[in-house]
C-alpha cells in the first residue's frame, strides 16, 4: 500500500507543482520514517533500506505527473472543468 500512496502522491506533485517541493517532501517523509522506524525498535540501517525504494517511487512519480501535465490540461478543458486557452 504504501510504494502505491508514494507514486500517487509523486504524481499529484508533479501534476500540480513545480521542482522545488519535492526535496522537501523528500526529506520529510524521510524523517518521519525515520523516527517511526526508531519508534518500533528498528535500527538506523534497517529504517533507511525500507525508505529507500517509496523515495524512489515519489520521483518516479514526479516524472510521470511532469509527462503528464500537458494531457492532464487538455482533459480538463475537454470536460469544461478548467476554463481553455483558446481565443
Amino acid at each position: 500500500m504504501l510504494p502505491l500512496l508514494a507514486c500517487a502522491a509523486g504524481l499529484y506533485l508533479g501534476l500540480h507543482f513545480n521542482i522545488l517541493v519535492v526535496l522537501p517532501f523528500s526529506r520529510l517523509g524521510a524523517g518521519a520514517c525515520i523516527v517511526s522506524g526508531w519508534a518500533s525498535g528498528q535500527s538506523f540501517f534497517e529504517s533507511a533500506s525500507i525508505l529507500l525504494f517509496p523515495m524512489i517511487l515519489v520521483q518516479a512519480g514526479y516524472i510521470l505527473g511532469l509527462t503528464a501535465r500537458e494531457t492532464y490540461g487538455q482533459l480538463l478543458a475537454r470536460m469544461n472543468i478548467d476554463q481553455s486557452r483558446r481565443i
